[in-house]
Protein backbone atom coordinates (compact mmCIF):
# COMPACT_ATOMS: atom_id res chain seq x y z
CA UNK A 1 0.00 0.00 0.00
CA UNK A 2 1.56 3.89 -0.84
CA UNK A 3 2.55 5.72 1.85
CA UNK A 4 0.05 8.10 3.37
CA UNK A 5 0.62 11.72 4.15
CA UNK A 6 2.04 13.88 7.41
CA UNK A 7 -0.36 16.72 8.32
CA UNK A 8 0.66 19.37 10.60
CA UNK A 9 -2.05 20.38 12.65
CA UNK A 10 -2.08 24.20 14.80
CA UNK A 11 -3.16 23.73 17.96
CA UNK A 12 -5.48 26.47 19.95
CA UNK A 13 -3.33 29.29 21.11
CA UNK A 14 -6.41 30.86 23.63
CA UNK A 15 -9.77 29.69 23.78
CA UNK A 16 -10.72 25.69 23.11
CA UNK A 17 -12.90 26.65 20.48
CA UNK A 18 -13.33 25.05 16.95
CA UNK A 19 -14.60 28.31 15.55
CA UNK A 20 -10.63 29.63 15.71
CA UNK A 21 -9.99 26.88 13.14
CA UNK A 22 -10.76 26.98 9.29
CA UNK A 23 -13.11 24.36 8.01
CA UNK A 24 -10.41 22.99 5.34
CA UNK A 25 -7.87 22.31 8.41
CA UNK A 26 -11.18 20.89 10.85
CA UNK A 27 -11.99 18.00 7.66
CA UNK A 28 -8.30 16.89 7.03
CA UNK A 29 -8.28 16.39 11.15
CA UNK A 30 -11.47 14.53 11.44
CA UNK A 31 -9.96 11.76 8.97
CA UNK A 32 -7.33 11.37 11.20
CA UNK A 33 -6.88 8.87 13.92
CA UNK A 34 -2.93 8.24 14.49
CA UNK A 35 -1.12 11.59 15.94
CA UNK A 36 2.44 12.35 17.43
CA UNK A 37 1.76 14.85 19.75
CA UNK A 38 3.66 16.64 22.46
CA UNK A 39 1.28 16.02 25.17
CA UNK A 40 -1.39 12.99 24.88
CA UNK A 41 -3.62 14.96 27.41
CA UNK A 42 -3.77 18.26 25.46
CA UNK A 43 -3.90 16.76 22.37
CA UNK A 44 -7.39 14.65 23.28
CA UNK A 45 -8.55 17.93 25.04
CA UNK A 46 -7.76 19.19 21.47
CA UNK A 47 -9.71 16.56 19.39
CA UNK A 48 -12.60 16.70 21.59
CA UNK A 49 -13.31 20.60 21.71
CA UNK A 50 -13.15 20.00 17.97
CA UNK A 51 -16.21 17.23 18.33
CA UNK A 52 -13.73 14.84 16.10
CA UNK A 53 -16.59 12.42 15.01
CA UNK A 54 -13.86 9.27 16.36
CA UNK A 55 -13.98 8.08 19.72
CA UNK A 56 -11.32 8.64 22.19
CA UNK A 57 -10.52 4.99 22.49
CA UNK A 58 -10.27 4.48 18.99
CA UNK A 59 -7.22 7.58 18.57
CA UNK A 60 -3.60 6.20 18.80
CA UNK A 61 -1.14 8.43 20.46
CA UNK A 62 3.28 8.62 20.67
CA UNK A 63 4.37 11.11 23.05
CA UNK A 64 7.30 13.43 22.18
CA UNK A 65 10.49 12.81 24.27
CA UNK A 66 12.67 15.38 24.96
CA UNK A 67 15.33 12.95 26.66
CA UNK A 68 15.73 10.49 24.07
CA UNK A 69 16.25 14.24 21.95
CA UNK A 70 12.93 13.21 20.18
CA UNK A 71 13.67 10.44 17.96
CA UNK A 72 10.96 7.82 19.88
CA UNK A 73 8.36 8.71 17.51
CA UNK A 74 10.49 7.12 14.43
CA UNK A 75 9.07 3.59 15.05
CA UNK A 76 5.19 4.47 15.43
CA UNK A 77 5.54 6.64 12.25
CA UNK A 78 7.27 3.97 10.53
CA UNK A 79 4.71 1.22 11.59
CA UNK A 80 1.67 3.44 10.48
CA UNK A 81 2.70 5.74 7.67
CA UNK A 82 2.50 3.06 5.23
CA UNK A 83 -1.47 2.23 5.78
CA UNK A 84 -1.97 5.77 7.41
CA UNK A 85 -1.99 9.30 7.62
CA UNK A 86 -0.67 10.95 11.10
CA UNK A 87 -1.61 14.19 12.36
CA UNK A 88 1.32 16.28 14.33
CA UNK A 89 -0.23 18.07 17.19
CA UNK A 90 1.34 20.50 18.92
CA UNK A 91 0.56 22.01 22.51
CA UNK A 92 -0.21 25.41 21.34
CA UNK A 93 -0.23 27.10 17.72
CA UNK A 94 1.66 26.02 14.92
CA UNK A 95 3.67 22.76 15.08
CA UNK A 96 7.27 22.86 13.99
CA UNK A 97 7.25 26.60 14.34
CA UNK A 98 8.79 27.36 17.90
CA UNK A 99 8.27 23.84 18.51
CA UNK A 100 9.88 20.35 18.27
CA UNK A 101 7.38 19.14 15.77
CA UNK A 102 10.45 20.04 12.74
CA UNK A 103 12.41 17.08 14.07
CA UNK A 104 9.17 14.83 12.75
CA UNK A 105 9.17 16.99 9.52
CA UNK A 106 12.63 16.14 8.63
CA UNK A 107 11.78 12.57 9.50
CA UNK A 108 9.40 12.77 6.69
CA UNK A 109 11.15 14.28 4.06
CA UNK A 110 13.77 11.72 4.66
CA UNK A 111 11.34 9.13 3.95
CA UNK A 112 9.70 10.63 1.29
CA UNK A 113 6.76 11.42 2.95
CA UNK A 114 4.49 13.76 1.52
CA UNK A 115 3.61 16.62 3.67
CA UNK A 116 0.52 19.07 4.57
CA UNK A 117 0.58 22.14 6.75
CA UNK A 118 -2.38 22.91 8.08
CA UNK A 119 -3.90 26.74 8.25
CA UNK A 120 -3.97 27.87 12.28
CA UNK A 121 -3.33 30.68 14.43
CA UNK A 122 0.44 31.88 15.83
CA UNK A 123 0.98 33.68 18.34
CA UNK A 124 4.43 35.03 16.90
CA UNK A 125 2.70 36.26 13.93
CA UNK A 126 -0.52 37.20 15.29
CA UNK A 127 1.78 39.47 18.06
CA UNK A 128 4.11 40.91 15.03
CA UNK A 129 0.90 41.90 13.00
CA UNK A 130 -0.84 43.91 15.74
CA UNK A 131 2.50 45.71 16.94
CA UNK A 132 2.78 47.67 13.65
CA UNK A 133 6.99 46.82 13.48
CA UNK A 134 8.59 45.45 10.54
CA UNK A 135 6.90 43.24 8.81
CA UNK A 136 9.22 42.57 6.03
CA UNK A 137 12.01 41.89 8.02
CA UNK A 138 12.09 39.44 11.70
CA UNK A 139 13.54 36.87 13.84
CA UNK A 140 12.06 35.00 16.14
CA UNK A 141 14.63 34.45 18.95
CA UNK A 142 12.97 32.24 21.60
CA UNK A 143 14.06 32.20 25.46
CA UNK A 144 16.73 34.64 26.61
CA UNK A 145 19.53 32.80 28.87
CA UNK A 146 18.86 32.75 31.96
CA UNK A 147 22.28 33.14 33.57
CA UNK A 148 22.22 37.33 34.07
CA UNK A 149 25.47 37.98 31.92
CA UNK A 150 24.37 36.31 29.41
CA UNK A 151 20.65 37.53 29.01
CA UNK A 152 22.04 41.02 29.08
CA UNK A 153 24.31 39.90 26.21
CA UNK A 154 21.65 38.73 24.52
CA UNK A 155 19.49 41.79 25.03
CA UNK A 156 21.72 44.10 23.83
CA UNK A 157 22.58 41.80 20.38
CA UNK A 158 18.77 41.43 19.87
CA UNK A 159 18.50 45.54 20.68
CA UNK A 160 21.25 45.93 18.25
CA UNK A 161 20.06 43.77 15.19
CA UNK A 162 16.50 44.79 16.29
CA UNK A 163 17.45 48.04 14.36
CA UNK A 164 17.27 46.14 10.80
CA UNK A 165 14.46 43.29 11.60
CA UNK A 166 12.33 43.17 14.49
CA UNK A 167 13.12 40.93 17.41
CA UNK A 168 10.48 38.62 18.63
CA UNK A 169 11.23 36.26 21.73
CA UNK A 170 9.24 34.84 24.84
CA UNK A 171 9.84 34.38 28.52
CA UNK A 172 8.39 31.56 30.99
CA UNK A 173 5.06 32.60 31.79
CA UNK A 174 5.88 32.80 35.51
CA UNK A 175 8.72 34.92 35.17
CA UNK A 176 6.62 37.36 32.86
CA UNK A 177 6.46 40.57 35.32
CA UNK A 178 10.70 40.89 35.92
CA UNK A 179 11.16 40.10 32.79
CA UNK A 180 9.42 42.89 31.89
CA UNK A 181 10.83 45.05 33.95
CA UNK A 182 14.26 43.62 33.12
CA UNK A 183 13.33 45.05 29.69
CA UNK A 184 12.26 48.54 30.70
CA UNK A 185 15.54 49.22 32.64
CA UNK A 186 17.98 47.93 30.12
CA UNK A 187 16.86 48.82 26.36
CA UNK A 188 17.39 52.18 25.50
CA UNK A 189 14.50 55.01 25.44
CA UNK A 190 13.74 55.61 22.13
CA UNK A 191 13.62 51.45 21.16
CA UNK A 192 9.99 50.07 20.60
CA UNK A 193 8.42 47.49 23.01
CA UNK A 194 5.46 45.36 22.19
CA UNK A 195 3.95 43.27 24.50
CA UNK A 196 1.10 40.94 23.17
CA UNK A 197 -1.16 38.71 25.78
CA UNK A 198 -3.38 36.56 26.33
CA UNK A 199 -3.73 36.06 22.47
CA UNK A 200 -7.40 34.97 20.80
CA UNK A 201 -8.87 35.02 24.69
CA UNK A 202 -12.13 36.66 23.87
CA UNK A 203 -12.18 39.56 25.87
CA UNK A 204 -8.69 39.20 27.59
CA UNK A 205 -6.20 40.00 24.94
CA UNK A 206 -4.10 43.10 25.56
CA UNK A 207 -1.52 44.28 22.93
CA UNK A 208 0.60 47.38 23.77
CA UNK A 209 3.25 48.86 21.53
CA UNK A 210 5.18 51.80 22.70
CA UNK A 211 9.03 53.19 22.88
CA UNK A 212 10.59 52.53 26.37
CA UNK A 213 10.60 55.60 27.42
CA UNK A 214 6.30 55.66 27.62
CA UNK A 215 6.89 52.00 29.75
CA UNK A 216 6.23 51.73 33.40
CA UNK A 217 7.11 49.51 35.52
CA UNK A 218 4.23 47.21 36.30
CA UNK A 219 2.22 48.96 33.66
CA UNK A 220 0.91 45.74 32.77
CA UNK A 221 0.55 42.46 34.71
CA UNK A 222 1.34 39.21 32.66
CA UNK A 223 2.13 36.62 35.56
CA UNK A 224 1.39 32.85 34.24
CA UNK A 225 -0.13 34.61 31.14
CA UNK A 226 1.17 33.55 27.96
CA UNK A 227 2.98 36.78 25.96
CA UNK A 228 5.47 37.92 23.23
CA UNK A 229 7.72 40.41 23.63
CA UNK A 230 8.92 42.64 20.17
CA UNK A 231 11.89 45.02 20.05
CA UNK A 232 12.42 47.41 16.62
CA UNK A 233 15.09 49.92 17.03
Amino acid sequence: MANHTLFLIPNFIGEFSKDYLPKRTLEYIYTLRHFIVEREKTARAFLKAIDHPVAQNEFEFVELNKHDNYAGFKSFFDSHIPNFSIGVLSEAGLPAVADPGNKIVKYAHLKNIKVIPLSGSSSIFLALMASGFNGQNFQFNGYLPIDAKERMIALKDMERRSRKAAQIFMEAPYRNNPFLEFLIKNLQHSTKLCVAVDLEKEGKETIISKPIKDWKPQEIQLHKKPCIFIIEG
